[in-house]
């Protein structure tokens, strides 16, 4: 990125612009004011280096005649002989010479398509192993086991989900049969294994704790998986989604803010930036609620944190993310943090039940990382690699 000059009023920084824009060549513009003269202004920044030189010979005409027709866009451009890769304009009898925008290399995107579709195959492949299950051991099973990818990626397998396998194999239901209709002593197998200990979150502690059953489970192991070594599965949570509006969601806004971010950022950067958010997420909500949860949502708010901080640290890195939509985001994550607490205290209260299954914990860890690395100039804006 190259400052190339200062212009004197935001209305024809704005104007020179979006001519640039409409070039073709990402730009931005950023006030600046001197602390020893007082001098006012604003700086105009190209992000790519090919286009400087360019940007540069139109900046020195804008200077010269703000007002011509075609920097209002009110003059178009002779067509662009691409034959000859370049086009020209005539002005006061001078002939300029602008290049043809070069194309964007289709590895300019390569991680956010990567995850994107790494992220619908794995919920193609669940999908497909969840309805194997069913067929061959029925709804309940469908219901309550685990899919072969999700033992493989989830934060963690607990020993006690074995257990579980053990019981649903000598107590099959291949019928459209629900829990209430079984016979006792299923239920009775069922509700046992259920209840080997496991670490379920901070927030089972304190309900065991009001039902002074706390002791059972205080040695529970935590990590069980991790600690044997596979360490991926302290990040493949994020990979897997459980239906379709939930991976839709999410892979919408890792589209919209996933590129925008690899557009700025080395490819090498925005991964450390992903493992950093999904880990930091993924391990705060374990703790807070067991190893059963899901979803790239987590660094989708991360993202969003990251894009609004550098919006404010370095505005003229030209993030577009409209203040509307972080806004929804924002409000988004605090209904469903919100929901998630009144839910818990009633439940504490023994008023009610419902617990919504939401990844909340995941969602503000996440936002707030995001925030905190988007201060860091590690993160600015460079060439993509």
């Amino acid at each position: 990125m190259r400052l190339i000059g200062d212009l004197t009023t935001e209305k024809n920084a704005i104007s020179f612009s979006e001519f640039l824009q409409s070039e073709k060549i990402k730009n931005s513009y950023e006030p600046f004011e001197e602390p020893s003269s007082g001098k006012k202004g604003f700086h105009i920044w190209i992000f790519e280096e090919d286009d400087c030189d360019h940007a540069i010979i139109l900046f020195e005409k804008f200077k010269q005649n703000p007002t011509d027709p075609v920097f209002e866009g009110q003059r178009p451009l002779p067509p662009i002989d691409e034959s000859m890769q370049d086009f020209k304009t005539e002005e006061k009898g001078k002939v300029l010479k602008l290049s043809i925008k070069r194309k964007e290399s289709p590895f300019a995107y390569i991680l956010t398509y990567s995850l994107f579709f790494i992220c619908i195959a794995l919920f193609l492949i669940n999908m497909a192993e969840r309805k194997n299950i069913e067929k061959e051991q029925g709804r309940l099973a469908e219901q309550i086991l685990l899919t072969p990818v999700q033992k493989t990626l989830m934060f963690d397998y607990p020993a006690a989900m074995k257990d579980l396998e053990t019981v649903v194999a000598e107590f099959p239901v291949t019928t459209g049969e629900d829990f209430a209709s079984l016979p006792q002593k299923m239920q009775q197998a069922y509700t046992e294994a259920e209840k080997l200990p496991y670490w379920k979150g901070f927030y089972a502690m304190i309900m065991q704790y009001k039902q002074k059953s706390l002791s059972a489970d205080v040695n529970v192991p935590l990590f069980e998986k991790i600690r044997e070594g596979e360490v991926w599965r302290l990040f493949t949570p994020c990979l897997l989604h459980s239906d379709f509006l939930h991976i839709l969601f999410n892979m919408a806004w890792l589209w919209v803010l996933g590129r925008q971010i690899e557009q700025r950022i080395s490819k090498g950067r925005l991964l450390l930036f992903v493992l950093f958010v999904g880990i930091a997420s993924n391990v705060l909500q374990y703790l807070m609620s067991g190893p059963f949860f899901l979803g790239y949502s987590g660094v989708v708010v991360g993202m969003a944190g990251f894009i609004w901080s550098r919006q404010r640290v370095a505005p003229w890195e030209g993030y577009p993310l409209q203040r509307t939509t972080l806004l929804f985001i924002v409000f988004f994550v605090m209904v469903m943090f919100a929901l998630e607490i009144a839910s818990f205290v009633l439940h504490y209260l023994s008023y009610s039940e419902l617990t919504p299954n939401i990844a909340n914990t995941a969602h503000v860890v996440g936002g707030l990382s995001g925030a905190l690395l988007g201060r860091f100039k590690f993160f600015a804006r460079g060439e993509a690699s």
